[in-house]
Order: C-alpha cells, then sequence, then structure tokens
C-alpha cells in the first residue's frame, strides 16, 4: 500500500500533472458548496470528475471520500432513523445498486459521461422545482424510491435527489426526517462501496484520490457553512442551483465534444 504513495507510482497513474490539480479544486468547490447548501456535492464532482479521469473513476472517488463523514453520522441516524420507512429502501438499494454499477461498467465511458451530465441537470431540475412526493407513502413507494435512487446512485453517482424528494413529504418530525436523510444517504456510500471493489472499480487511481481528496473535501464543507452563516441565508438557493445548472451544461458539452 505505501508504493502507492511513492511520487514515482503517482507519475506512472498520471496524478502529478494539471488534472489531478483541477480534481482536487473541484472537490474544494463540491464541499463548499454542501457546506453552504447542505446539498450539491455529488451533482459538482461526479461529472468533471468523470470528464477528468472516466466515470468509471469518478463516481468511485466520490463514494470514497463520502466515507468518512457518513461513517461518522450514520450510527447516531439509524436511532433515530423511521425503520419502516427506510428498511424497505435500503433492501432496494442492495437490490439497485449493482444493476446500476453494472451499467457503469458497461456502458461506453463517453456514453455515460453525456449520461451523467443530463442526469445531473435532471437533478438539478427536481431541486429547483422543490418537488415533493404528495402520496402516502406506502411500501410500493418506499421500494420504488429506493430502486430508482440505486439504479441513478450506481450509474451515475447522483441518485441522492431521487430519495429525497420522497422522505422529505412525509409527515414527520424534522429529526426523524434528517435521521431518514442521512441513514439512506449513508446506505447508498455503505452499499455502494463494497459492489464497486466487487466489480473492481476501487483501483490504485481511484484509491489515492479519494482517500487524498477527503480531508480538502470535509475542510471545504467548513469553509462552506461558514461562508452560509455569515452571508448566505438569503441567497443561498438561488446561487447553489444556478451554479450546478452551469456546471452540469457545461459538463455536457465537454462530454458531448470528448
Amino acid at each position: 500500500m505505501s508504493a502507492y504513495f511513492d511520487p514515482s507510482t503517482w507519475h506512472e497513474m498520471g496524478l502529478l500533472d494539471f488534472r489531478m490539480v483541477l480534481a482536487l479544486a473541484v472537490v474544494a468547490l463540491g464541499g463548499v458548496l454542501r457546506g453552504f447548501t447542505g446539498f450539491g456535492a455529488a451533482l459538482v464532482i461526479v461529472p468533471v470528475l468523470s470528464i477528468i479521469f472516466t466515470p468509471r473513476e469518478g463516481v468511485p472517488m466520490h463514494t470514497i471520500m463520502e466515507l468518512p463523514g457518513v461513517l461518522q453520522l450514520l450510527p447516531t441516524a439509524v436511532r433515530h432513523a423511521d425503520r419502516p420507512t427506510v428498511v424497505p429502501m435500503i433492501l432496494a438499494l442492495v437490490v439497485a445498486i449493482p444493476l446500476g454499477v453494472l451499467a457503469l461498467v458497461t456502458i461506453n465511458p463517453d456514453i455515460m459521461r453525456v449520461v451523467i451530465s443530463v442526469m445531473v441537470l435532471l437533478m438539478v431540475c427536481l431541486l429547483a422545482t422543490n418537488w415533493r412526493y404528495t402520496g402516502p407513502t406506502r411500501l410500493p413507494v418506499s421500494l420504488g424510491a429506493g430502486t430508482a435512487g440505486g439504479l441513478i446512485h450506481g450509474s451515475t453517482g447522483v441518485g441522492g435527489p431521487a430519495i429525497v424528494a420522497v422522505l422529505m413529504a412525509r409527515d414527520d418530525v424534522t429529526d426523524t426526517t434528517r435521521a431518514n436523510i442521512i441513514a439512506m444517504m449513508g446506505a447508498l456510500i455503505v452499499i455502494g462501496l463494497p459492489i464497486m471493489w466487487a466489480y473492481g472499480l476501487l483501483t490504485p487511481r481511484v484509491l489515492i484520490v479519494g482517500i487524498v481528496s477527503a480531508p480538502i473535501y470535509f475542510a471545504s464543507i467548513y469553509v462552506g457553512s461558514r461562508f452560509y452563516h455569515a452571508y448566505g441565508q438569503r441567497m443561498h438557493r438561488r446561487v447553489s442551483l444556478t451554479m450546478l445548472a452551469l456546471i452540469a451544461a457545461a459538463t455536457l458539452v465537454a462530454a458531448i465534444l470528448k
């Protein structure tokens, strides 16, 4: 493992050039946005990393950098989450994420770059319209939301908004809603990583970029949260959605031209 952090190894992997600098800058931007708004990091990081490297690397790179925060928040969230709601969703993830990852590894990378960028634009539109599922959250709805989120996450890394839209529609107290969301976002990461490993996606380059990016990511989240408390209470949603839309459009153009 120590050989992976030898400069010559990094040079052979192409991690000592402008691509690594750009990747870390994008991670920092995604972290600031996450701290500023509470969402959106994957919608920035995954499509850009998929352009810099490949979709098969960009999706697991982001998953790895999310893992430390998930492990910190998940135990408390599990205790406060509404289990009849989240357990069916988690079971659906177990089935759906492998199918999504299968699409990620089998579809041509150039096509997947376009798919990821289009999916990010759709998720931004979902957030911008503030859509919420308004029907009863019975078992089929929970299974459907988990399946949709798992397929999108496994294939593009941005399945969170599809699940959050359903969880936020429930008539729960704020603490329960927050715990449900954290539990499901954690489940996406915890379930997704072993599946990505089984498909051979956790390559040395993926591990290095993910591990090196993690502290930058979380430091940037702190910076974004401080900026929000100082300046951003009134404008944060509009600014964030505009930024996400611009980044998604730019990556879509880059993916088509690549």
